[in-house]
């Protein structure tokens, strides 16, 4: 059962993430997020990461229940961090998801980074934290996050609007 497919159409030119396409879907009693971003790196985190830097992206999740008369409530929150490294002796890029297991090894940047863009099936949440004839609002953005970086950059990165990389919220009303 399909909960929500939506492909959009960007063009990649500035500095940045954007959300090319969504899909979260109910597979018995999990709901899945399938997304692709796509990542385009100042020159500033490229050199960064050729120079040993590992680049700490973060996939968040959320689910929340919109109410007129008083504040929202979110009824799911999860994060997924994930690592872009590069590794000099090897000359490859990987792209390390602790949480799942998953280690991919790429031969390009350009190729990593497409592979740090997509997440496919990302277990998000259970059916049963859903009620019944509620409306529900999905959420998903992707981002550097700044605070994962080694503490000697840290400071930089913080001044810097180089540094600053993360697709905006992209939100939507589920299906029922």
């Amino acid at each position: 059962m399909a909960i929500c497919s939506v492909t959009l159409t960007t063009s990649a030119s500035a500095e940045g993430i954007v959300v090319q396409s969504v899909n979260l879907e109910q597979r018995e009693s999990t709901f899945t997020l399938d997304a692709a971003f796509n990542i385009d790196l100042s020159p500033i985190i490229q050199e960064a990461l050729h120079k040993g830097v590992s680049l700490p992206f973060v996939l968040d999740f959320g689910v929340v229940r919109q109410r007129w008369n008083i504040w929202d409530q979110t009824v799911v929150e999860t994060s997924l961090p994930y690592r872009v490294s590069y590794s000099a002796l090897t000359r490859q890029y990987h792209v390390k998801d602790k949480v799942r297991g998953r280690d991919r090894s790429f031969d390009s940047l350009d190729q990593a980074i497409r592979g740090a863009g997509l997440i496919a099936d990302l277990a998000v949440f259970n059916a049963e934290q859903l009620a019944a004839d509620v409306e529900y609002e999905a959420q998903v953005r992707l981002r550097l996050e700044v605070g994962g970086l080694p503490s000697a950059l840290q400071l930089e990165a913080l001044e810097s609007d180089k540094w600053e990389v993360s697709s905006p919220w992209y939100r939507w009303v589920m299906e029922k």
